[in-house]
């Protein structure tokens, strides 16, 4: 039946999408998304730079005309639209562009010249455009020396009169567009980045919320400790003071004080259902709160007037004797105990404050494993069993010692 819970939740198809998690993902990681941000944005912004070719352009207006004395404004109209389509094709043509280039002594340059009518008016406007200012107005000059008697047979009964003379252009009549193509760039970069982090995140085989605990771990959830703030002030966060979260505390959250409430009840309920005193709490990896959760279960227990003792076994890394304040204190280390060092009345405490026994590290030892595994630990346990309601063992991380598991 076991097997076929475990294969029915694994097949229960993809993983379900959490945004918070997504979120939490983008924000953690925050700092590579910025990072590719600047580094493409900057990159694109040296290419554009790089490739960016600026044009020149001058402009010369004329005035559009017959010939004839008797010309009227509609015919002048008329003039300057059918004038436009053919000055174009002259200015364009191999013989202009051979003028041009004997003028200005050098092979055909490179550039546009362009004319169109100025809507609902006999002006036609021409444009120059070329790389350097210098050239387009070279080629305007050429251009006026010579359109009149290249372009006489298209012209025909039309007169072109200079309105307005071309000058040197002083600007680009165009932009590199690199400030432009910079943000877009670090825009796409930190959008991708943080698509993959949400893609990675969506797709990892990790524990993503409450209800895929049971499934993906096949185990059961007694409660869910939530973070709690240790530095409550801005002043203790300024100096960075380290301090315990205990349930004894006043200024300790009221959903972390209801947490443990809730997983007193629910761990009380088990060990009087397996006939159980002994708990004992570990955890993966370092730094998950292990102890913590040890001493407000401890604590919570006490509550309900039970008598309840610690015997903190990490000794790798113990940490009860911190979290209580007990680092200035003169007792015998639980290694010492185990090793025969010193005396039970030398090892055991009794907290008045939190209403404890306690039975602490002081440092870690090499023989953490040894110690743990001996016949002493066991007598140990055992007589604690024997006086007290409850005893509680916290434990090193599976991942950093075998300890938990010989205790086990």
């Amino acid at each position: 039946m076991e097997e076929n819970r475990i294969l029915e939740n694994a097949g229960n198809g993809a993983p379900k999408l959490h945004i918070m998690l997504l979120i939490h993902e983008v924000l953690t990681k925050l700092w590579a998304i910025i990072m590719a941000a600047i580094i493409v944005g900057s990159c694109a912004y040296v290419g554009a730079s790089v490739l960016y070719s600026p044009q020149y352009q001058t402009k010369t207006t004329f005035v559009v005309s017959e010939k004839k004395g008797t010309s009227s404004v509609y015919s002048n109209l008329s003039a300057a639209q059918n004038m436009a389509a053919a000055f174009s094709q002259v200015l364009g043509s191999d013989v202009m562009k051979n003028r041009i280039a004997e003028e200005l002594g050098t092979a055909p340059a490179a550039g546009s010249i362009n004319a169109v009518v100025i809507e609902e008016t006999n002006l036609l406007e021409m444009t120059v455009t070329a790389s350097n200012p210098r050239d387009a107005y070279l080629i305007t000059r050429a251009v006026l020396n010579n359109y009149t008697d290249i372009g006489s047979t298209v012209l025909g009964n039309v007169s072109l009169d200079i309105l307005q003379q071309p000058t040197i252009p002083t600007a680009p009549v165009n932009s590199s567009g690199a400030r432009r193509i910079a943000i877009m760039g670090a825009a796409a970069a930190a959008a991708a980045v943080a698509a993959l982090l949400c893609v990675g995140a969506y797709l990892r085989d990790t524990v993503k919320s409450i209800d895929e605990v049971e499934s993906k771990l096949d185990t059961r959830l007694l409660g869910t400790v939530y973070h709690e703030r240790k530095n409550k002030s801005l002043k203790d966060s300024i100096k960075r003071k380290k301090k315990s979260v205990v349930i004894t505390d006043p200024t300790t959250g009221f959903a972390f004080v209801e947490t443990f409430k809730k997983l007193r009840t629910r761990v009380e309920y088990l060990m009087r259902r397996n006939d159980a005193k002994v708990l004992m709490v570990s955890s993966v990896m370092e730094n998950e709160g292990k102890s913590t959760i040890a001493v407000n279960i401890a604590l919570a227990m006490n509550r309900k007037r039970k008598s309840v003792i610690i015997i903190d076994a990490d000794m790798k890394k113990p940490a009860i004797h911190k979290i209580l304040e007990y680092q200035d204190s003169d007792y015998a280390s639980i290694s010492d105990l185990v090793a025969e060092k010193a005396q039970l009345r030398d090892a055991l405490l009794m907290d008045k404050t939190h209403r404890l026994g306690l039975i602490l590290g002081k440092s870690g030892t090499d023989r953490s494993t040894e110690l743990v595994s001996s016949p002493n630990m066991r007598r140990l346990i055992e007589q604690a069993k024997k006086n007290m309601d409850m005893v509680i063992i916290d434990t090193p991380p599976l991942s950093a010692s075998p300890d938990a598991e010989c205790i086990a």
